[in-house]
This record gives C-alpha cells, sequence and structure tokens, in this order.
C-alpha cells in the first residue's frame, strides 16, 4: 500500500517534476511546452497500468445520467465564481483542453484505478447515490494538492484547491461508478470552458 500511494504522490507533482528537469536545460521555449512533456510522459505510462480506466467505455450509463446533468448544471453556476482567469489563446486552450485531460488521465485514469486496486472498496458515504470510497476520497485530494504546481500557496489558490477537491469527489466516484473517464474528463473541460467565459465576461 504504501508504494501505491508513494506512486500517487510522483504522479500528483509529476508536472512541477517535468518542469524543473526542462528548467536544467535553461530553455524558454522548453518550459513554455512542459505541460506537452508532462502528457506524453503520462501517456509513456498509461500500457504499464493494469485496469486503468483512461481507454475503457462507460459502463451504468442510464445510472450516472441524472447526476451527470445535474453536474453540467451545477458547473453553470460552480465556474462563475472559480477565479480563474487564464490570459493569451495558448494559455486558454491548455486550461479549457489540455489541463483537464491530463489531469483525468492521472487522477482519474490512473491514480483511482491503481489505488482501487489496493485500498478497501468499501463505500464511506453516498453522493447522489453514488458511492465514494476511500480511493475516491484520497484521489480528490491529491488533485486538490496538485494545483500549487501551477499556483503559489495564497488565498486564491486556496480556492482552486477547494473547488477541485470537490471536483475530485465529483469526478471519482462517476469514473468508479462507470470504468471510464470519458464523463468526468467531459465535466472538467465544461468547468473550465465555463471558468473562462465567466472571467472574460466580467
Amino acid at each position: 500500500m504504501l508504494i501505491a500511494l508513494g506512486l500517487s504522490l510522483f504522479l500528483t507533482f509529476s508536472y512541477k517534476i517535468v518542469e524543473i528537469f526542462i528548467r536544467i536545460f535553461r530553455s524558454k521555449s522548453l518550459v513554455r511546452f512542459s505541460l506537452y512533456f508532462w502528457a506524453v510522459g503520462t501517456m509513456i505510462l498509461v500500457p504499464f497500468s493494469k485496469g486503468n480506466y483512461i481507454f475503457s467505455s462507460p459502463d451504468n450509463i442510464i445510472k450516472v445520467m441524472p447526476v451527470f446533468l445535474i453536474l453540467i448544471i451545477a458547473n453553470c453556476v460552480l465556474a462563475r465564481f472559480s477565479g480563474y482567469n487564464p490570459i493569451g489563446k495558448f494559455n486558454i486552450i491548455n486550461f479549457v483542453i489540455t489541463y483537464p485531460v491530463i489531469e483525468e488521465f492521472i487522477f482519474r485514469g490512473l491514480i483511482l484505478s491503481y489505488l482501487n486496486q489496493y485500498l478497501s472498496s468499501e463505500v464511506l458515504i453516498q453522493v447522489m447515490y453514488m458511492p465514494v470510497t476511500l480511493s475516491v476520497v484520497i484521489t480528490a485530494l491529491l488533485f486538490a494538492i496538485t494545483h500549487l504546481q501551477y499556483y503559489s500557496l495564497s488565498r486564491q489558490s486556496i480556492r482552486y484547491m477547494i473547488f477541485a477537491f470537490m471536483g475530485g469527489i465529483f469526478f471519482g466516484a462517476i469514473t468508479d461508478l462507470t470504468h471510464s473517464i470519458l464523463l468526468s474528463c467531459l465535466l472538467h473541460i465544461e468547468f473550465n470552458l465555463l471558468a473562462v467565459y465567466f472571467a472574460k465576461k466580467t
């Protein structure tokens, strides 16, 4: 179990690890694209991760669809208060598409499925009739902490972490129920897209 948690922590801070490694080359152009090196590194790990949820077709679609639709509506409200405001087309595209996809690959696709193999599947609580296990909670917590890779600790970054933890619980529960990251990816992209929309609108 310690190995599982250790690997999960490594994946949580893998973006910063990649960024530090790239800075060794002292190339600003490479640092600008560190996100994509991170994505490639993540994809290399996928074949070595048994039972991951990355390329699985979702199960229990009918059962989870009411929650999915409710969360789509909830995103429309919560994204207004997220505080996210990426600047420039390059950063906006990454924020809306690249980050959500990579983060879902790592946290719900790899870490959650990996922890499920080592931690108890006992249901801690139910959220909208979806079971929330210890693996889901730990993954949500790591997902919140990972945002410190992008932002220094401040009142604003704490807000980001709270949103990330809340989202991580729902994204994880949906992924556990469907055995796929498809719906969590769509919800994550929607939230980030709406956050940008509201930020630019005000």
